[in-house]
């Protein structure tokens, strides 16, 4: 018999995840479900004035053969090079991000520079030193890689702020993988002109697809529609049941039902355990699902009156002085998303849900928001045209010192079952970039559509530890 898969999502984990079961069976039977009303998850555009906005500032950069291959197959001759630029307000003024020798003296002065270097040197012995292993938290890991002193002037305030709780309650791990693209040595050795190809601790080039990040996922749309799969937007998930022939059975809220031999899952994963519950109850997992937290984002688009607000993609706020934590302006990443005489900036806002922030009105975050730039010395009040706030519950995984343990339980839980993965930066709770998800499709497609699997889950949540350490190189 004919197999069938079925995908729940269609960020572009899952249209990877499509794309790479038809490669490897060209018979199957693929259907995907996805809740929004188009495909692309993280990777969609908004349209604010007439104006286009990736929903996240997102650039194309990848350290993983096969995402390279695909990149160069499905948006190759298209894609374009874009000079990196990015700038951090902090102390009332903009210095370049990551922050050039230079510029930080004249910010910080030449007694702070020499104190934070002396922090980091000190550190370096005393762990050298000391018999007892560091904790593991986002703190310790940050200090360890640039000092005390540079962690406090620069990265403290701005974690804090990002996460909405103290950095010593994070665990280590959302550090290593920033760390890993370089601590204060490997800065250090940029400065003087000492890195290699494949070792920069900063990006100063990256690739962009024009008009947008989404249409690299309307072209993976389009192959897999072309190549007879079925995508259903608009299909949310009510129920996941396993038939009396050991298939799995999908319900939606329109009342389709959906059957398959292989199911991949990029949902958030205690979104799976609810569902799963009635397969196969397992109190503990589904406690420990429950646990597992979300930060939730506020992009907060603002259209002025002005060709361009700045001259970067990146806008970085760590101090209080200010709501919004990061901004991007989609004109500089590619002249296909600016409109003459008018432009636009887009501000996120981190919160939890059921937080003050996430209470607050659209009409409150745009008005703190405007505020804010003003402030800053980006806009006035005056040239704001038109305004759009746009809610994601689920943007980053927030990794506290309990993460781990949840995180295995659950996943121990999910590998008991026949044909299933669960994949994803969602779905494996997993803080990542755009081209590990497309990975971790590839690879959640090759384990459900193994012959000799029949737990996938259980090869395949294998790999998670070197998941874990895919660099993130800002």
């Amino acid at each position: 018999m004919k197999r069938r898969a079925l995908i729940l999502g269609s960020g572009v984990c899952g249209l990877a995840a499509g794309l790479r079961i038809r490669e490897l069976s060209p018979d199957t039977d693929i259907t995907m479900l996805e809740a929004e009303d188009r495909v692309g998850g993280l990777a969609r555009s908004l349209t604010v004035g007439g104006l286009v906005a990736d929903m996240g500032p997102h650039r194309i950069h990848t350290e993983l053969p096969d995402v390279q291959e695909f990149l160069k197959d499905i948006a190759g001759p298209e894609l374009i090079q874009v000079e990196r630029r990015s700038r951090m307000w902090i102390r009332n003024r903009w210095i370049e991000y990551p922050p050039q020798p230079l510029e930080a003296l004249k910010v910080f002065g030449p007694f702070t520079l020499a104190k934070a270097l002396a922090s980091w040197g000190m550190g370096r012995v005393g762990r050298i030193l000391s018999s007892k292993e560091p904790k593991d938290n986002f703190e310790s890991v940050m200090t360890g890689a640039f000092g005390s002193e540079l962690y406090r002037l620069i990265v403290m305030d701005y974690t804090r702020k990002v996460w909405k709780i103290p950095p010593r309650g994070i665990h280590g791990d959302i550090a290593r993988v920033r760390v890993s693209a370089g601590g204060l040595d490997k800065m250090i050795k940029r400065v003087l002109g000492g890195e290699k190809e494949g070792e920069e601790t900063a990006l100063k080039k990256f690739y962009y697809i024009p008009g947008g990040v989404e249409n690299l996922a309307k072209r993976m749309e389009d192959r897999l529609r072309g190549d007879g799969t079925g995508i259903r937007t608009g299909a949310r998930v009510q129920k996941l049941e396993r038939t009396d022939n050991q298939t799995w059975r999908v319900k939606s809220d329109s009342g389709e039902t959906f059957e398959a031999d292989a199911l991949i899952s990029t949902v958030p994963l205690p979104d799976l355990v609810e569902w799963l519950q009635e397969v196969t109850p397992h109190r503990e997992s589904l406690r420990h699902s429950r646990e597992m937290k979300f930060i939730a984002n506020f992009l907060v688009c603002v259209v002025v009156d002005r060709p361009s607000v700045t001259n970067c993609q990146w806008l970085y706020f760590p101090g209080r002085d200010t709501v919004f934590n990061r901004g991007y302006e989609p004109g500089n990443f590619s002249e296909t998303m600016a409109a003459q005489g008018r432009s636009m900036i887009l501000l996120e806002i981190t919160c939890h849900r059921g937080d003050r922030i996430w209470e607050r009105t659209d009409e409150e975050l745009v008005k703190a928001t405007v505020r804010g730039l003003e402030r800053v010395g980006l806009v006035q009040r005056s040239e704001v045209r038109e305004t759009l706030v746009h809610r994601i519950p689920h943007t980053y995984p927030l990794y506290d010192l309990g993460y781990r343990e949840r995180v295995r339980s659950v996943l121990d839980y999910v590998a008991r079952f026949p044909g299933l993965v669960s994949t994803g930066r969602q779905g494996l709770f997993l803080h990542n970039n755009m081209d590990h998800s497309i990975h971790m499709g590839f690879k959640a497609a090759e384990a459900v559509m193994s012959e000799t699997a029949d737990k996938p889950g259980e090869d395949f949540y294998g790999q998670i530890s070197r998941f874990q350490q895919f660099r993130i190189v800002d």
